[in-house]
């Protein structure tokens, strides 16, 4: 839900307040200064901020006051404006202070966070350059209504699994997967790629050389690039159009700018989420296209720990294998301790936010992979989600 969205509802619920006099609120932090500025709170008479931590001072024109300072019996309302502990406020009220009249709480209105923290609509507009290109995404959104998706990332744990089990099933591949042996017999139904960070090893030579090679061993599949990247997709005349598909997210938000707790949905006609690894991107991808069941094969994301970056295939033969700029020749890290762990605490925090956006739709999302660091979806045994049609078949 946007924050435009958000206001609607709260100013709905403040609609109770239209006829009652000296109404209190209760809380006088960043949730209440987004109150007042953004709804339609101040319309009303409020009389009284308490506020136990910052009482004696002034906030809105209005001297903050302890709660025992308050007189309960001629307050007619009170807002309650302490979005964590809404719940023991109003047992306070009750029975700490034999409050009887009126109390609002925001999580009334379906909140799982401060409303301020919801993007506002607006903020995610395209580009006007883009946005017919975003246009051909409205075909995907939910023709996979709660099927299942196999994403299929390069760490070097798939080398452990046996993924030919994955031949009938739907799978969304990413980066140099095409690499894998078995490519031919999975056939990734979807090809994902994340948007390209140029360094002066990774050139837009280099991309071409990628998309010829990518084309040649996958074939016939559905791709994904960043919109930016149109223009070079198209000069590199190895895909049809009819096979490509786009997305948009602002590379500059990437470090952290637009946090990722400000995103509520996945709109593939907008911008999406800016990502710090492309599975996040691809479960954007695949909470869009209505999947109701996700799998992560080849997600370690235990750098930080191993202090290593690798894959499952010989760099030294691959057309990106040696243009990361952030590990050495021995495939180690050349970021401090602090740096690869703010990384990864960002990673996490993206991770975080396509969940919360999976839950709120019912969507699960399992982590298959073989090890690794990832410890924010339940984990399955990668065997175990073929184990009852393998018994149908030897049947």
């Amino acid at each position: 839900m946007y924050l435009e969205e958000q206001v609607i509802r709260l100013n709905k619920l403040f609609e109770q307040l239209e006829k009652k006099r000296n109404i209190a609120v209760w809380g006088a932090a960043e949730n209440t200064v987004r109150l007042f500025q953004d709804t339609s709170l101040l319309n009303y008479d409020i009389t009284e901020i308490t506020d136990i931590k910052k009482a004696g001072k002034f906030f809105f024109g209005k001297i903050l006051k302890l709660p025992e300072e308050i007189d309960w019996e001629r307050i007619e309302a009170v807002v309650v404006s302490s979005f964590y502990h809404e719940d023991e406020i109003e047992q306070d009220l009750r029975l700490k202070y034999g409050y009887a009249g009126l109390i609002i709480k925001l999580n009334e209105t379906g909140q799982t966070q401060p409303f301020y923290q919801c993007l506002p609509r607006k903020d995610l507009q395209t580009d006007h350059k883009f946005q017919d290109i975003l246009k051909g995404n409205k075909s995907l959104k939910d023709i996979h209504k709660n099927e299942r998706i196999f994403i299929l990332c390069c760490g070097p744990s798939i080398q452990q699994q046996d993924l030919t089990l994955l031949k009938d099933e739907i799978t969304m591949a990413v980066s140099s997967f095409y690499m894998h042996k078995d490519l031919k017999i999975i056939q990734p139904n979807y090809y994902c790629n994340a948007q390209w960070a140029r360094n002066e090893k990774l050139s837009d030579d280099v991309e071409m050389e990628y998309l010829k090679e990518l084309h040649k061993n996958v074939g016939h599949s559905r791709y994904f690039f960043a919109a930016q990247e149109k223009e070079l997709i198209e000069n590199s005349h190895v895909f049809d159009s009819r096979e490509v598909n786009y997305y948009y997210y602002d590379y500059s938000d990437y470090h952290g700018i637009c946090r990722p707790y400000f995103y509520q949905e996945v709109d593939l006609c907008q911008e999406i989420m800016p990502v710090h690894s492309v599975p996040v991107l691809c479960i954007q991808l695949a909470l869009y296209m209505g999947f109701g069941e996700i799998y992560l094969l080849g997600t370690e994301h235990d750098s930080l720990i191993t202090n290593q970056y690798t894959y499952f295939y010989d760099k030294d033969k691959c057309v990106t294998g040696r243009k990361d700029v952030t590990i050495d020749e021995n495939d180690r890290l050349v970021w401090d301790f602090s740096r690869s762990l703010a990384d990864t605490y960002r990673l996490w925090e993206n991770y975080k936010a396509v969940k919360r956006i999976a839950d709120a739709g019912n969507v699960k999302i399992y982590n298959a992979t073989a090890g690794g660091a990832l410890d924010l979806f339940p984990r399955v045994d990668f065997y175990q989600l073929f184990s009852q049609k393998q018994n149908k078949k030897e049947g």
